[in-house]
C-alpha cells in the first residue's frame, strides 16, 4: 500500500496493541534520575520488510487527535533528543540506553530524533538507517515511540531521497513504533532548496507505507507543510519573557482548521541561562506552556539545550522539566472538548483580574479557565449562570473549572 501524494485522507488504520504499550492518562511525578540499565547490545536487525510483515502501529489518527486501537486518547508527551540514532550508530548504545529508562521513568510518550546531521554532530543517512531499527526496538521495549525525523542539514550533501525515505519506511512500518516527521524545518538555511517547497516533500511521503502517520514538516514554513496525517510546528519564540508562552494561543484554532493532530515540537528550550528568543530558564513559564499547549489541543514536546545532543536533564533543565510536567498534570481529567475561547469571548463566562492573560475551553455546561502567571491578588468571577467548581495551580499557572 503506497500513500498517495495528495495526502488528504486522514489515517483509518485498525491498529492492534500487540507488544508495544503507551502509557495514557498517567499521573505525572517530578523528573528522577537516569535509571541504570543491564541491557546489552546486540546486532541491528534486517531493515526489510513488507506489509504482511508490518506489526501494525498502536495509535491512529481520529479527527484532531491521536487515539489507541480502543478509542482511548494517546496522549502526546514527547521530549527532544535529537543524538539517540547517532548514539548508537557510533557505540554509545547504553548511553541511548540510559536515556530511554529515564524518558520511561518520566512517563514521556514519544522521544523525537535525528537521523542524519551535519552540524549539531556527524551522523550520515547510511549510518542514521542502519541505527534505526535497534533504536526503534530500544524504545518499544520501553513503550516509547520515536518521532523519526528523516531529512535534517541536506544542504551540503549528496542524497537519494527518495531511496532513503523508502528505507525508513519500512523499518518504521515493520517495527510499529514510529511517526515519521520527513523534514526539520524543511525552509531552514541548512536544508537543500528543493526541501523549501512542499510539494517535493508530499512527493516524498507518497513514497511511505499508507499505514504511516507522517507529517511533512513544521508548517510556519507555509500552509502547505501541513500536508500530511497530522502536522507540526515551530511556536513563535518572541524576543520578551512571557512571549512564547502566550504564541501558543493563536494556535488553538489550526487541529480544526486543518482537521488533523497538530504537534508543537519545538518551541523554546529550557536552558541553563535565559537567552532572550531562544532559551528560557524559568520553570513557572514551562508549567504555563504546558497547561496552555494542553488547553488549545495540541501535542506537546520539551525542547532544551540539552536535548540537542540527547543528554538527560540536570539542573535548570530538569527543573523546568518538572514544571512542565506539572502544568500539563494540572489538565488531568478536565473536559477540553469545547471551543477556545479568550479576551471579550471569556467575559461572559468568567471575568478574570491580576493575570497576564486568560483563556478558556467552554462547553454547554462545562469551563475551564487558565490563568497565566496570575499575581497574589489573582480574582475570577464566574459569570451568570456559572460557579466555580474546582481550582488548581502551580507557579506560574492556574486553572480554574467551572459548571452550570
Amino acid at each position: 500500500m503506497i500513500r498517495r501524494a495528495a495526502l488528504a485522507c486522514p489515517l483509518v488504520l485498525a491498529a492492534a496493541c500487540g507488544s508495544f504499550q503507551c502509557g495514557y492518562g498517567r499521573e505525572v511525578e517530578s523528573p528522577s534520575g537516569a535509571a541504570t540499565s543491564t541491557a546489552s547490545s546486540v546486532p541491528a536487525t534486517s531493515t526489510t520488510a513488507s506489509a504482511s510483515d508490518a506489526r501494525p502501529f498502536p495509535i491512529r489518527v481520529a479527527g484532531t487527535r491521536f487515539v489507541d486501537a480502543t478509542g482511548r486518547p494517546f496522549e502526546w508527551r514527547g521530549i527532544t533528543a535529537f543524538r539517540l540514532a547517532e548514539m548508537i550508530a557510533n557505540g554509545r548504545e547504553q548511553e541511548a540506553i540510559a536515556y530511554l529508562d529515564w524518558a520511561k521513568s518520566e512517563q514521556l510518550t514519544v522521544v523525537r530524533v535525528l537521523l542524519m546531521a551535519q552540524h549539531l554532530f556527524k551522523l550520515t543517512p547510511d549510518a542514521g538507517r542502519t541505527a534505526l531499527p535497534r533504536l526503534l526496538d530500544l524504545a518499544k521495549e520501553r513503550g516509547i515511540a520515536v518521532e523519526v525525523v528523516a531529512l535534517a542539514d541536506t544542504k551540503e550533501i549528496t542524497l537519494d531521497y527518495e531511496a532513503h525515505v523508502r528505507e525508513i519506511g519500512a523499518v518504521a512500518l515493520q517495527r510499529g513504533n514510529a511517526f515519521i516527521e520527513l523534514a526539520n524545518e524543511p525552509g531552514h538555511p541548512t536544508q537543500d532548496p528543493r526541501l523549501h517547497k512542499p510539494d517535493f516533500l508530499q512527493g516524498l511521503a507518497s513514497q511511505l507505507p499508507g499505514p504511516l502517520i507522517v507529517a511533512l514538516g513544521s508548517y510556519e514554513y507555509g500552509e502547505g507543510f501541513a500536508a500530511g496525517d497530522y502536522a507540526t510546528t515551530h511556536t513563535d519564540r518572541g524576543s520578551r519573557d512571557w512571549d512564547h508562552v502566550l504564541a501558543l494561543a493563536p494556535v488553538a484554532p489550526r487541529p480544526s482548521s486543518l482537521k488533523k493532530p497538530v504537534v508543537s515540537d519545538e518551541p523554546i528550550g529550557a536552558a541553563a541561562e535565559y537567552q532572550p528568543g531562544r532559551r528560557d530558564n524559568d520553570p513557572s513559564r514551562f508549567a504555563a506552556a504546558a497547561a496552555l499547549t494542553k488547553l488549545a489541543g495540541l501535542g506537546a514536546t520539551f525542547h532544551y539545550e540539552g536535548g540537542l545532543q540527547a543528554a538527560i536533564p540536570s539542573g535548570r533543565e530538569a527543573a523546568c522539566l518538572a514544571a512542565w510536567q506539572l502544568g500539563l498534570a494540572l489538565l488531568n481529567d478536565l473536559p477540553l472538548d469545547g471551543e477556545f475561547v479568550e479576551g471579550n469571548r471569556l467575559v461572559t463566562v468568567a471575568q478574570t483580574s491580576g493575570v497576564r492573560r486568560a483563556f478558556g475551553r467552554v462547553s454547554a455546561n462545562r469551563a475551564v479557565i487558565l490563568l497565566v502567571d496570575p499575581a497574589p491578588s489573582v480574582s475570577l468571577t464566574p459569570g451568570a449562570g456559572w460557579k466555580e467548581a474546582r481550582r488548581s495551580g502551580v507557579p506560574g499557572i492556574q486553572v480554574v473549572s467551572l459548571e452550570r
